[in-house]
């Protein structure tokens, strides 16, 4: 029988100190990029201080969001490889 559903059905999942930190990075450098191409190319007369202040926000309640969810995505298994 397959096992694709283990994951949910444990319920919540804890997350480790470095695994948030671990998406927190991946969710920042995500939203840098595509707000850094917004920025740059659409709306050229901002200021770009307002692109990090943007990245950080997005890439805490980006984080706090998946985490509060508690479930393993294809992302958490991206983040546990490590480079």
């Amino acid at each position: 029988m397959p096992r694709h559903h283990e994951s949910t059905s444990r319920g919540r999942q804890s997350f480790s100190t470095r695994h948030i930190i671990g998406l927190f990075l991946f969710y920042g450098v995500l939203t840098f990029c595509v707000l850094a191409f917004t920025f740059f190319f659409v709306y050229t007369g901002l200021e770009f201080r307002l692109v990090i202040v943007l990245t950080l926000l997005v890439g805490a309640i980006a984080t706090l969001v998946h985490v509060k969810a508690g479930r393993r995505t294809r992302i958490d298994t991206l983040i546990d490889r490590r480079p």
